[in-house]
């Protein structure tokens, strides 16, 4: 019987377990620092837990490169597949965002997550702090098991607050790997002499991310004003092609909040109404009666984005030369990694859900 030990009951922790439970000359063991398993996939996509996209593209990743070998192996069809196997119905909105048919995410881990199973081992409320490897085996902390082999998949601190990230990933130091430092993605962004007025506020527009006057990205979305920042699905976007700038000076947000009529003149419509409530947001409109701005270039300056206790995923993690094609660390026998612990992060839209399931689908090859 080989023992299979897996670092994090996350996503990708879950997914590999429920794949590697059918095969009968294996037993797996569950690690977690949570007393409950599969909590951030619990709250993603809303709580409605937006598990993959049926339109998945390299170059939504910091690593299109990589994120291309992984599609060859895994496409969001195969993965599709898998959860249908595990009786998992599913449905697909109009922007390819793929949801359990139930619209909660608990469905998911149901399906996922079996602590009775003969072959499932649970150790939660467990911090592991290092790994070593004597005698063909790997021993984590002063656990009385050996395993053949072991799965890193305890993810990121994103989302988490200061206090619970003391110590986080910390075993990582005991392999000697080269890790890039885990920074905040998809993530809202504090802006510079912000306008408070605005708290509250929420409209579409279309969104652009300037680095100088270079175009670095830009999409259409909802905008949510916070206390002294702005957040909203685009604005996590553009985050994560922030993110992947080598020099982040000189960034600024540009709004146009005119994106239903370009030929719309404001000057006459000023003339004619003497105000422009009938086409801002109250809040906008307010603002602008204070200080006329361009409503189709709303200049906001980048001050940094907000921290990691904001972020649902990281930027950063285990440097993709440490790994093969199969996801073994290429130094150490018989360790995997997978999931946000590599340094890869996606835009929003089931992208970040979707490497982590299909690089466990890749790790279960591999094992």
């Amino acid at each position: 019987m080989r023992r299979i030990a897996i670092i994090g009951a996350g996503a990708s922790g879950l997914f590999l377990s429920r794949l590697l439970r059918e095969q009968p000359d294996m037993e797996i063991y569950l690690f977690d620092r949570c007393k409950q398993v599969g909590t951030k996939l619990r709250a993603s996509g809303g709580g409605k837990a937006n598990i993959f996209n049926t339109n998945i593209f390299p170059e939504g990743y910091n690593h299109p490169d990589f994120a291309a070998k992984v599609l060859e192996k895994v496409t969001p069809d195969r993965l599709r597949q898998a959860f249908d196997s595990f009786g998992l119905a599913m449905c697909a909105d109009e922007e390819g965002r793929v949801y359990p048919l139930t619209q909660f995410s608990q469905t998911v881990v149901d399906i996922l997550w079996n602590p009775e199973h003969p072959r499932i081992n649970p150790v939660l409320e467990y911090e592991v702090s290092h790994l070593t490897y004597q005698d063909n085996r790997w021993h984590i902390n002063d656990y009385p098991t050996a395993f053949d082999s072991v799965v890193l998949a305890s993810g990121t601190p994103a989302n988490i607050i200061p206090k619970n990230r003391k110590n986080y990933n910390n075993y990582l130091s005991t392999l000697q790997l080269y890790t890039h430092p885990w920074v905040p993605s998809l993530v809202g962004f504090k802006i510079k002499d912000y306008p408070a007025l605005l708290s509250g506020c929420r409209v579409k527009a279309i969104a652009s991310l300037y680095q100088g006057r270079d175009l670095i990205h830009k999409e259409f979305g909802e905008i949510t004003f916070k206390d002294d920042g702005i957040s909203g699905i685009v604005i996590l976007n553009l985050s994560a092609y922030y993110n992947r700038l080598d020099d982040k000076r000189d960034c600024h947000i540009s709004l146009n909040f005119m994106y239903h009529d370009t030929a719309l003149d404001i000057e006459k419509h000023l003339l004619r109404h003497g105000s422009l409530q009938g086409i801002l947001h109250p809040k906008l409109n307010a603002l602008y009666e204070r200080k006329p701005f361009d409503v189709r270039d709303f200049k906001m300056d980048i001050s940094e984005p907000y921290d990691l206790t904001f972020a649902q995923v990281c930027h950063g993690g285990i440097d993709l030369s440490e790994v093969d094609d199969n996801l073994m660390i290429k130094r150490h026998p018989n360790l995997f990694a997978m999931g946000e612990i590599l340094d890869m992060d996606g835009i929003c839209g089931g992208y970040n859900l979707f490497f982590a399931f299909a690089t466990a689908i890749m790790v279960a090859e591999g094992l």
